[in-house]
């Protein structure tokens, strides 16, 4: 516990400085106190008589008292159990002055909350004294947030025994988002969730306004009220009040038109939470019987958790419409439980989304390329064009980021269309410099092809450059690209009577069969790097790798390895008959420039045999 050193430290509620309440007999230990006790930030009033305290205690209430233990009122009881008893009780921390170990023992047992005995520490004194009251505010707190809980409790069982006296919606009779918000922070203050989960869920009727075009509007209302009745039904149900545990409070309200809103504690641990929300949606996803016809609702629910989740009211409210808002769009009718981490994820989602409109615009997209490296030379025959992202404002974006984000919204176009006239034209500009010429791979999208104009781009850009068709060669995944469509297939066929090459990335994640192996006249099979992660220690990826390179050499496909990253892999590779080797046992992706000093070298400075593999200096 984090005790408060001064007054500074106290809870930032209080408004105006601590009164306390010093009364000691000795004029020397009076004025010591008072010294150390105002320093720490507190009003001190040091009454000298019997008849000062007392109008000291009428003019204002203190938040502590101070005293020698034997101090006594004019009936001789212990002076703090006549202050107390003088309010009803009223909770009043009291810190004992005590001069030896009998004394402590009977201030102790007269109910002191502490004590301080010779020799006397002051600053420790000041710091017990700022805790007491910290404590007591807390306590002052709690209480009132629990009287206005169960002032709560009787509104919603008086709405419910059709007490009409306070505020409601007045189609269902439940009470409204300002009454639900106030229980729910009242709930939160009491710190019901101490005793078990307290729950938000909030519940979306599917569909609602096509249902109230179709019904009209009285019968919807009808349905509406029947929806609430059923909810409030639940709520009390035996079945969940039998998973709760400690004190238990359920309110039902309704927040908008077809939203609805209950507050559960008292539950168990989070699995059981979520048996509960999923018992409580199953009942009212289902049959409503209307004057003369029966109608099937369904709905979806979003919820959020105390403490997790937040605790002011406001902020767990708001995480559990985001949890809503996630069940409506998954469109499934179901329950989603809000997660911080997935939130940060769909926000910085939304982020990358939102910039990467902008990032084309401002040339923010740059383009590295990483060697491939022909397995029996050594020497580098080809490189990959690999899209890269700085954003200004949210730094280095991952392509597995944003590359799915830019699919969705439809950017993939734009961008694949930048990456491939970018890669040709690089190439252009090695082949000017002198440089050996190697293939470039450019990865395509499903969107590309389905714009239907890929094969004239091409054709444009070889005019443009003036590169060997040979020298291009277009990545198409097996898990998207490739699809026996009749369009996708014409514009294959007309790349490669431009003498442009193709090759099937990710081979081995897909459905891929050996029909589309000879249907699309591919030049290069990509091994995924799934199977070659675990070639050197799983017996299964190596006899996958070592079939997928048989049945590709006899198909008169090269075969590229990707994700080569260790000397034990990249030995069964060669063994195998692989061509050529793409991973960081090699090169990461690099700059443009980085990649034209590696082709100036001559012979370019890639391994040869294994041994030569530790000892390399392959980096620019």
């Amino acid at each position: 516990m984090v005790i408060a050193t001064t007054l500074e430290d106290l809870p930032p509620r209080a408004s105006r400085q601590p009164l306390l309440l010093l009364v000691c007999q000795a004029a020397a230990l009076r004025r010591r106190a008072r010294q150390w006790l105002e320093d720490a930030g507190f009003e001190v009033v040091a009454p000298e008589t019997d008849a000062e305290v007392s109008r000291r205690l009428e003019e204002r209430w203190p938040d502590l008292l101070v005293l020698d233990p034997a101090s006594r009122d004019e009936a001789g009881s212990p002076l703090h159990l006549a202050v107390r008893r003088r309010r009803g009780g009223e909770d009043l921390p009291v810190l004992g002055l005590c001069s030896g170990p009998r004394q402590l023992d009977a201030a102790l047992a007269q109910g002191v909350d502490d004590v301080l005995t010779i020799p006397r520490d002051w600053r420790l004194a000041a710091r017990r004294a700022a805790e007491l009251v910290r404590q007591a505010q807390r306590r002052s707190e709690l209480r009132q947030a629990r009287e206005e809980l169960e002032r709560l409790r009787l509104i919603v069982d008086g709405a419910e025994a059709g007490n009409h006296a306070f505020p409601r919606d007045p189609l269902t009779g439940l009470p409204d988002r300002d009454h639900f918000e106030r229980a729910l922070a009242s709930a939160l203050a009491a710190g019901t969730w101490r005793n078990g989960q307290l729950a938000v869920m909030l519940v979306d009727i599917n569909h609602f306004l096509r249902i109230n075009s179709s019904l009209g509007r009285s019968r919807a209302n009808s349905l509406l009220q029947q929806f609430a009745q059923r909810l409030t039904a639940g709520l009390r149900s035996r079945e969940l009040w039998r998973a709760r545990r400690g004190p238990s409070f359920s309110m039902a309200a309704r927040l908008s038109a077809d939203v609805f809103a209950a507050m559960l504690t008292g539950l168990g641990s989070r699995e059981q939470s979520k048996r509960t929300a999923q018992q409580l949606l199953d009942q009212l996803s289902a049959n409503y019987h209307l004057a003369d016809q029966m109608v099937a609702l369904s709905a979806s629910a979003g919820v959020a958790m105390a403490p997790d989740d937040g605790c002011p009211a406001a902020e767990l409210l708001q995480n559990a419409e985001l949890a809503l808002s996630e069940a409506i769009e998954r469109g499934s009718g179901g329950i989603v439980f809000y997660d911080e981490t997935d939130h940060q994820l769909r926000e910085r989602g939304g982020a990358i989304a939102t910039r990467l409109v902008r990032a084309m615009a401002r040339g923010e997209l740059t383009l590295h390329f990483q060697p491939l490296v022909d397995c029996q030379s050594g020497r580098i025959c080809a490189a990959e064009a690999l899209v890269r992202w700085d954003s200004p404002e949210l730094g280095p974006v991952p392509p597995a980021e944003f590359v799915p984000l830019a699919e969705e919204s439809g950017l993939m176009t734009q961008i694949g269309t930048w990456v491939l006239a970018s890669a040709c034209r690089q190439l252009r500009r090695w082949l000017d410099q002198g440089l050996p010429p190697i293939r470039v791979a450019v990865n395509v999208s499903l969107c590309q092809l389905l714009r239907g104009d890929l094969a004239s781009q091409l054709r444009s850009l070889l005019a443009e450059t003036g590169v060997d068709p040979a020298l291009v060669e277009l990545e198409l995944s097996e898990r998207g690209t490739l699809r026996s469509d009749p369009d996708i297939q014409r514009q294959l066929l007309e790349i490669k009577e431009l003498g442009v090459r193709l090759a099937i990335d990710d081979f081995g994640t897909g459905n891929t069969g050996i029909w589309y192996l000879r249907s699309f006249r591919l030049d290069t099979l990509k091994i995924d790097r799934s199977f070659v992660k675990g070639l050197a220690t799983s017996p299964e990826d190596a006899a996958i790798t070592n079939a997928t390179i048989a049945m590709a050499r006899q198909l008169g496909l090269r075969v590229v390895a990707e994700g080569v990253e260790e000397v034990a892999q990249l030995e069964l590779l060669r063994r195998s008959g692989c061509h050529e080797v793409q991973g960081y046992l090699f090169f990461p992706p690099l700059p443009a420039e980085a990649v034209g000093e590696l082709l100036a070298r001559d012979p370019v400075a890639a391994p040869t045999t294994l041994e030569s593999i530790p000892t390399l200096e392959l980096g620019p």
